[in-house]
């Protein structure tokens, strides 16, 4: 399925600068929020970009028919976002932070909370809902969806990581396929060797949010957290994540990884897998799509499972991504935000969602249900399996703290920085972005 990758993943790259939004009026206090929805029609505002439907299209619609089933006195208006999250989140920073009323709901990164609570710009809903609305959804979701256990965003879709694979180059050298990351390695240097791949394994290793993706599932197979629970101080010169760069070094230096992994983004991964250049591939979910898609030179030749781990671990991980639903405090219809908001999240919507949709339901229940069953996506089937790692996007220095790991994180793996010293000064990158004195 052919999902702009943007959607997922540059959510946290960039700064809110909202210094001196003095003249923004007080928002509206969760006590005096209606909870029960309106009875007379209401009209609202939903910002969202377009949300893939299994067949290609758009859901959004979709989606709101089927809220309407249910409160047909509300009804909906779709303000369509701009498409690269950057632009995005900066439009509705300074609409909102100027105290505009609408839109009165908007679709928005897992990577938001953080920085969007300290700045005013979400409704904390906890209350709103009750505590257990939110046990509906995997603890990784619900750690990246709230801060200090206030939840902010009500999840809609979610986005994992997935491990691609060349069923056809296995089968044909009498390969298994890999469980670990040390039998990648292994493997895609001997697939190398035989002339039938370019490249082993591409994943992405430029300098933007992407590697700090890839850093955050690799150390977590390591056992290790790029920092403490409480977000306050780092762990990147802890020895489980310097067994991660490591690791993720020697992929290039041994020949597993191209030196181009230096500069690949996700579009770069997809072209060397789909275009028959690399045995294997670590993407997110809409990889499976274009890899099996009419354009695609390994259609009908590709596997897909959960990332391998390191060799003594148990857990496959994947970092989480996705968008949700955030209320905007200054909403004039907070009854019917809340409603449709909520409803988003609900096991109907989710359902449906499962049903039509062309992205991973965010509800931990709908990946294994008898809808997803009849959907036979190894995506789904495959998913429910993974633990959900999320970045540290509580923070809401998350932008400086992401850009202290790839940036260091790309100098280790093109080999400027040595392990110790580029977990140093990452250690130190990050210190400084949790003081709030980068710039």
């Amino acid at each position: 399925m052919a999902i702009d990758r943007r959607l997922f993943l540059l959510g946290g790259a960039g700064v809110l600068l909202l210094a001196g939004c003095s003249t923004r009026p007080e928002r509206t206090t969760v006590d005096q929020w209606p909870t029960d929805p309106p009875e007379g029609d209401v009209t609202i505002s939903w910002w969202a970009g377009q949300i893939a439907s299994k067949d290609g299209g758009d859901l959004r619609r979709q989606l709101i028919a089927e809220f309407q089933k249910e409160h047909p006195n509300i009804r909906v208006r779709i303000v369509s976002a701009p498409s690269d999250t950057d632009t995005n989140r900066t439009s509705l920073t300074t609409q909102i932070a100027a105290g505009s009323p609408t839109p009165d709901v908007y679709l928005g990164d897992v990577a938001w909370p953080g920085q969007f609570a300290k700045n005013k710009l979400a409704t904390p809903v906890n209350q709103l809902v009750g505590e257990d609305f939110f046990e509906q959804f995997p603890e990784g979701l619900r750690q990246a969806a709230s801060v200090d256990g206030t939840y902010y965003m009500f999840p809609l879709y979610i986005d994992e990581s997935f491990f691609l694979y060349r069923q056809d180059l296995l089968d044909k050298h009498g390969f298994q396929v890999p469980r670990s990351w040390e039998e990648v390695k292994d493997t895609a240097a001997k697939l190398v060797d035989t002339g039938d791949v370019d490249y082993g394994f591409a994943f992405q290793g430029d300098v933007y949010e992407g590697l700090t993706c890839n850093v955050t599932e690799f150390v977590a197979d390591a056992g290790g957290s790029l920092l403490n629970d409480d977000l306050t101080k780092p762990e990147t010169t802890s020895s489980e994540t310097k067994r991660a760069f490591e690791f993720m070094r020697s992929l290039i230096t041994d020949g597993a990884s191209p030196r181009a992994t230096l500069t690949y983004q996700e579009q770069d991964t997809n072209d060397a897998f789909s275009g028959g250049r690399a045995a294997f591939l670590r993407n997110w979910s809409y990889a499976w799509g274009i890899a099996n898609g009419p354009d695609s030179a390994v259609a009908g030749k590709v596997g897909l499972a959960a990332r391998p781990t390191f060799d003594g671990m148990q857990d496959h991980h994947s970092t989480i991504g996705g968008w949700g639903n955030y209320i905007n405090p200054h909403t004039q219809q907070p009854a019917a935000a809340l409603t449709f908001a909520s409803w988003m999240s609900s096991e109907t919507a989710q359902q449906f969602l499962t049903r039509e949709g062309g992205v991973l339901p965010a509800r931990s229940a709908s990946l294994v249900s008898e809808d997803a069953k009849r959907q036979q996506r190894p995506t789904y089937d495959t998913a429910a399996g993974i633990t959900l790692v999320p970045r540290p996007t509580s923070t809401a220095y998350y932008p400086k703290v992401s850009q202290g790991v790839y940036q260091n994180g790309n100098s280790i793996l093109g080999g400027q920085a040595s392990v110790d010293g580029g977990t140093g000064a990452m250690a130190s990158a990050i210190s400084l972005a949790l003081s709030g004195e980068a710039l």
